[in-house]
């Protein structure tokens, strides 16, 4: 769940979209106040459609931060930062992602893809960040979502052996023209959201370049995690002064370069809790930690909880599966 840019695959090249779940457990962000991450900040080329099933959760798009409710939909532009992050424990977060390619909208080129794909990509359209039933051409795009979601066999979920990262779905086999309505609805959807995005009269071009800046440092630091590292080698990697990165940085993530560093290292070393026999130390050392002290501090802070709470929970939630 939290990578920069994502290269798990997205459906096929002959099929170029992808229906993901994630469950989250109750306690796998402890604490009244932890803002731990249920979606790490990541981006991909690919579109994305967010439905929030079950639970609540605070979503980030592009640095701009959406309460999101049951039943809900977030619409993710092209190569825009997003992450997701629950403010309370106490309830299971579920969660799907529907991430397709431009290619299941029309070929790279053509006349649809000039006139409606391309300025979503530029950002030249702008179009509602949370679709909610209160709105009855967004009500629509959720029944269209969930048209797709029901065409989706759930079954691969329970028996992944990854232990469910990034599980995909499959269409169902024996559902004939499952393809032909997927890639309707896809077409319909964004008829629907095109047709009620802000018309903007110009971007800025340095808003572009710096978040392509902000790309290449997150890319540099989910690589080097667990290396000792200073801001100004982070900033280098971003072509950038250190002081005018830290400003963009926190612009593009809501976080300073250093708190995205701590709640990185922070969410590997929750997996190495999670699939590993390793000792809170050595996860701390193999997670760029100099001290296991300063690491159960951080921990703490971040999850609400210690390092071997959080494994003793997590033991817990698979044994009751």
């Amino acid at each position: 769940m939290d990578q920069n840019y994502e290269t798990y695959p997205h459906g096929t090249r002959f099929f170029p979209l992808g229906l993901h779940k994630t469950v989250v457990p109750p306690n796998f962000s402890l604490g009244e106040n932890a803002r731990y991450s249920i979606l790490y900040s990541h981006w991909h080329p690919e579109f994305e459609l967010f439905y929030l099933s079950r639970g609540d959760c605070v979503f980030v798009v592009g640095g701009e931060e959406y309460p999101l409710r049951a039943g809900e939909v977030v619409f993710v532009p092209s190569g825009t930062l997003h992450s997701a992050y629950r403010t309370k424990s106490g309830s299971e977060t579920v969660f799907y992602a529907a991430v397709f390619s431009r290619l299941m909208l029309a070929d790279a080129g053509d006349a649809i893809s000039e006139k409606y794909v391309t300025p979503m990509m530029t950002g030249e359209w702008k179009p509602a960040a949370v679709l909610s039933r209160k709105t009855p051409w967004q009500a629509e795009i959720i029944d269209l979502l969930i048209e797709i979601m029901s065409l989706y066999d759930y079954a691969p979920y329970d028996r992944d052996p990854l232990s469910g990262k990034y599980p995909e779905l499959f269409l169902k086999e024996d559902e004939f023209g499952a393809e032909l309505t997927v890639k309707s609805n896809i077409l319909k959807i964004w008829r629907l959201l095109t047709s009620h995005a802000e018309r903007l009269k110009r971007i800025n071009p340095a808003d572009r370049v710096n978040r392509e800046r902000v790309h290449l440092a997150i890319d540099f630091i989910h690589k080097h995690y667990a290396e000792p590292l200073t801001l100004e080698r982070i900033a280098s990697e971003a072509y950038l002064s250190r002081e005018y990165f830290s400003r963009v940085f926190k612009a593009e993530t809501l976080k300073t370069p250093f708190e995205y560093l701590t709640h990185y290292r922070i969410s590997r070393a929750m997996e190495l809790l999670e699939q590993t026999n390793l000792s809170v130390a050595d996860i701390a050392g193999k997670c760029g930690f100099a001290s296991t002290g300063y690491f159960n501090v951080k921990f703490l802070e971040i999850a609400g909880c210690t390092p071997r709470e959080y494994r003793k929970g997590r033991i817990a939630d698979s044994q009751k599966e």
